[in-house]
């Protein structure tokens, strides 16, 4: 009993002696909205203190105030007042312990406080990116991050009301209790769908289109995707061309114009590895199965330091990672395709794959809607011949393409524990074309002996994409975000054209023969860090390396002989990257955010840096102001392929700007400056959103294909002629979107202006580009009711431009013509009408406790417009009449209009279970 007693004495005056030692030491110090952690370490580094404390503690705590000469003891009762947080001394430490008081559940205890949590799927257990998470009466928040992780500052105390915004889902909020928000939070979302088992309407105010927390960001559902009029399913590609600044006067392509630069300009993301080719059936379909995606960020320019690689626009799309809790499948078909997916779940709840799979089945069931797809495709090569159908000849008689296309997608996911989370997305998809077919033409079309000449077609071609990604991410702490990224991609294409020219003898009069192989295979490793310093800064940092090998080899050939390209097909190089993105909160209305990206490489003799600047200032809660500037660099670019006389694919190549003792020809690094600014006003389920735009583009390269008279040969010849440009771009962009109920519909409108200039074609002036459409207006509705989807949507376009070659037309001492030539370095840019459309969709929904579907019909073009997508030259029409020698009856117009679909309705059949 002495020695228990003598302990207790001990202890006691361990404890007094320690309150006199701390009590000896006086703190001096200024603090300006510091935090807590960084104050700590001040007092253990600069005084010497022993102090123990939980992270989760002081996450989000200040420190503001100036301290001259105060006690430890004095000095800690200061800055903890009102924080919830109280202290102990025990032996040498000092120990931060939550503050044991009874309060009030409606009386706040900590104030200026971070909210740290996660958001999933109720459902499935699925995280949930870039939902929006903010402070009820606060317009600003912050996203979640690939995870589903968030961490939100200043949230002003720990009784305030957290709000969750995701598209699809209902909205969420969550009321935080006093000394509850220390704790991680885990914040579970309902899609928001009609309820079918009693087929009532239930409160739903659904989005398919919402403007993210960056400038020029656009976050989309695909679910609600799936309303919007298509080819018989889902297309991701072809309604992201609803938006404003995103070309939608075309509905057979499912590339991306964004904001007037080609398709090639954009970086296209699937769960981490680039997608280098986005379409099926030669843009008929989108290369990206609708089923395989979770979540689509768009942005249209001006985008943040930790996107690099392309000079014009950035899409983001995250896969679907499958259900954590239970089974789920679905199943669809077409007139074209099918496709069955499943989403499942294993290691008792830790983990879910998704599995899913398209095909086409145009190889064994030609429809009618195929046939006119692809004598669609086929009219814009220039190969069919004319006179021929003219002539009597029916086009079903002799065309059998064999064709299909195939795409495949898996995707699991693993949470190896509460902070790490494993995945693997695995992507494949490939296109086949074989054609061979004969047209005939006759002297008498009533006389099949009258044969005139035989034109032989043979066209294949395969290409295909394939991606894969792990990712392992790490949520350190509510501070530190982490992702170690491997990425794999790999694209071909293979075309080979020929057509041959033969009399009725076998004779070979005419020869032209196109042959392309084009292949990229890219590797990356992603290193990536988002950090949270206190209240006022969010800082994302990462390291980027890339390794690509690149294969490009075009060659032509004619009764001449062979045109070659004489570049070296193969070309290799690593890229390696450095980013760094700060958002600063400066006030409660205003951010900013400071950033770049430092690129080296050893396929050039320079650096390239790319600095970001961008600014929101929210001016009331309703309104918002908004500017960015940016600078942006592009490796790996797409040589455009213009000839005259084939059906052009444009190509990737390896930039290589740098002084080669082997003579190699240079191929520039692609550059850009963005210049954006604009506000934005949101009230009241209503959006009216403006943005300018301003885009200067060097380093632009084009394959011009000029078919030139050679006096000696007396036939034509091809000349390859490779030249370098610029582009000027700029427009603004407008969106008018409002919900009632179950009704959602916008109003985008895009007025632009786009030039290029290139130093050997038209004298190095400047000239409307390609993408170059002045106006253009499009109209969506989307009516979701108990039993129905009901959508219509209109376009319009003005006429896109037109390049019309020179013809020069060779003739003899008779003044007879003999021969001509196409020089495509002179063009003459003319106007097509202008693109209108309308499409509508219809679709019943049926379902009970273990299924629910849909069955529905749309129809594109519905009042049938004949909308021109371009012009091609009647070379057949020509020749004929020159070797006929009936110069009187050459073509006046030199080209003929190349009409997109008419009317085309589809069905289609989807179901869940």
């Amino acid at each position: 009993m002495r020695l228990v007693k003598w302990f207790i004495c001990l202890l006691i005056f361990s404890q007094i002696s320690l309150a006199q030692d701390i009590n000896s030491i006086v703190i001096t110090e200024s603090f300006d909205n510091a935090s807590l952690a960084k104050v700590l370490r001040i007092l253990k580094n600069k005084y010497d203190l022993k102090i123990a404390y939980d992270d989760a503690l002081i996450t989000g705590t200040t420190v503001s105030g100036d301290f001259s000469n105060r006690p430890v003891t004095d000095f800690l009762n200061k800055i903890l007042a009102n924080k919830g947080i109280d202290y102990q001394l025990l032996n040498d430490k000092i120990i931060l312990i939550p503050k044991n008081v009874d309060l009030d559940l409606n009386t706040p205890s900590l104030f200026d406080i971070t909210v740290f949590g996660l958001v999933q799927d109720a459902n499935t257990g699925e995280s949930l990116p870039n939902a929006l998470v903010s402070v009820s009466g606060l317009s600003k928040g912050v996203i979640t991050n690939k995870d589903g992780y968030f961490s939100l500052p200043q949230v002003p105390s720990d009784t305030s009301t957290i709000v969750v915004n995701y598209l699809g889902y209902k909205k969420e909020e969550v009321k935080l209790q006093p000394r509850g928000s220390k704790q991680t939070m885990k914040i579970l979302m309902q899609e928001s769908a009609i309820d079918l088992s009693d087929f009532t309407v239930v409160e739903n105010k659904f989005t398919t289109v919402k403007y993210g927390d960056e400038i020029s960001q656009i976050t989309i559902d695909p679910k609600n995707l799936s309303a919007l009029p298509s080819l018989g399913e889902l297309d991701i590609f072809r309604s992201l061309q609803y938006l404003p600044g995103i070309g939608g006067a075309d509905e057979t392509s499912s590339a991306l114009t964004i904001r007037n630069s080609p398709s090639a300009h954009n970086l296209v993301l699937f769960d981490g590895f680039t997608i280098y080719r986005l379409d099926h059936f030669f843009g008929v379909f989108s290369a990206i199965n609708a089923d395989a995606v979770r979540d689509i960020q768009v942005y249209k320019g001006g985008y943040d330091a930790k996107y690099g690689g392309r000079v014009s626009g950035v899409v983001d799309i995250t896969g679907t990672t499958g259900n954590f809790n239970e089974p789920h499948y679905s199943f669809g078909i077409n007139l074209l395709s099918a496709r069955l997916s499943a989403n499942l779940p294993f290691a008792s709840g830790r983990g879910a794959i998704h599995i899913s799979g398209r095909r086409a089945y145009t190889d064994i069931i030609r429809s009618n809607l195929f046939e006119n797809l692809y004598s669609n495709y086929r009219n814009k090569s220039n190969q069919v011949n004319q006179q021929a159908f003219n002539n009597g000849q029916n086009e079903s008689d002799f065309i059998r393409p064999d064709f299909h296309f195939y795409d495949v997608n898996l995707k699991a996911s693993y949470k190896v524990s509460t902070r790490d989370v494993m995945s693997l997305s695995l992507y494949k998809g490939n296109d086949d074309l074989d054609t061979d077919f004969d047209i005939v033409s006759f002297q008498d079309p009533n006389d099949p002996s009258t044969i005139d000449q035989i034109d032989s077609y043979k066209e294949k071609a395969d290409w295909g994409n394939t991606g894969v990604g792990f990712i392992w991410s790490r949520n350190w702490n509510r501070n530190y975000y982490s992702s170690l990224q491997a990425a794999y991609s790999h694209h071909f294409f293979d075309y080979f054209y020929n057509n041959e020219r033969r009399t009725d003898t076998g004779d070979i009069t005419g020869l032209y023969e196109l042959e392309r192989n084009n292949s990229v295979e890219d590797f990356q490793l992603n290193f990536r860090n988002e950090v949270s310093l206190g209240s006022r800064h969010n800082l994302n940092v990462g390291l980027t390396f890339s390794n690509i090998n690149v294969f490009s080899q075009n060659n032509i050939r004619d009764l001449s002989g062979a045109t070659p390209d004489n570049r070296d097909p193969s070309a290799k190089g690593n890229i390696l990257s450095a980013y760094f993105s700060d958002n600063i909160s400066l006030s409660k209305k205003l951010q900013l955010k400071i950033g770049g990206r430092f690129n080296t490489t050893n396929v050039s003799d320079n650096s390239y840096f790319g600095q970001r600047l961008a600014l929101i200032y929210q001016l009331s809660p309703s309104l918002e102001l908004k500017a960015t500037t940016g600078k942006y660099f592009q490796f790996m670019r797409e040589e455009v392929y213009d000839d005259p006389y084939s059906n052009s694919e444009n190509g990737w190549n390896l930039a290589y700007d740098k002084n080669d003792p082997n003579g190699r020809s240079s191929l520039p690094v692609m550059e850009s400056d963005h210049y954006i600014a604009g506000f934005q006003y949101q009230k009241n389920d209503l959006t009216f959103d403006v943005e300018y735009y301003k885009k200067n583009v060097s380093g632009l390269t084009e394959y011009n294909i000029s078919h030139l008279y050679n006096t000696t040969e007396q036939q034509q010849v091809p000349s390859i002629n490779i030249t370098q440009g610029t582009s000027e771009i700029e427009g603004i962009d407008v969106l008018l979107q409002k919900r009632w109920s179950n009704y959602q519909g916008w109003i985008s409108y895009t007025h632009s202006r786009a030039q290029n200039r290139f130093e050997e074609i038209n004298n190095n002036e400047f000239f409307a580009a390609r993408e170059d459409q002045r106006n253009e207006l499009k109209l969506v509705n989307i009516l979701e009711l108990p039993n129905w989807n009901l959508s219509a949507t209109w376009v319009y376009g003005s006429g896109k431009p037109f390049y019309s070659p020179t013809i020069n037309f060779i003739r003899d001492n008779q003044n007879q013509v003999i021969d001509y030539e196409v020089v495509n370095t002179l063009k003459t840019v003319e106007r097509l009408p202008a693109y209108h459309r309308m499409d509508i969709s219809v679709a019943l929904k049926f379902g009970n406790e273990y299924m629910k579907g849909e069955i529905g019909l749309s129809i594109l073009n519905l009042y049938n417009r004949m909308n021109i997508h371009s012009k091609r030259l009647k070379r057949d029409e020509i020749e004929r009449a020159i070797s006929d020698g009936s110069n009187a009856q050459l073509p006046e117009d030199l080209f003929r209009n190349i009409i997109l679909l008419d009317r085309t309705p589809s069905i289609f059949l989807n179901l869940n279970f």
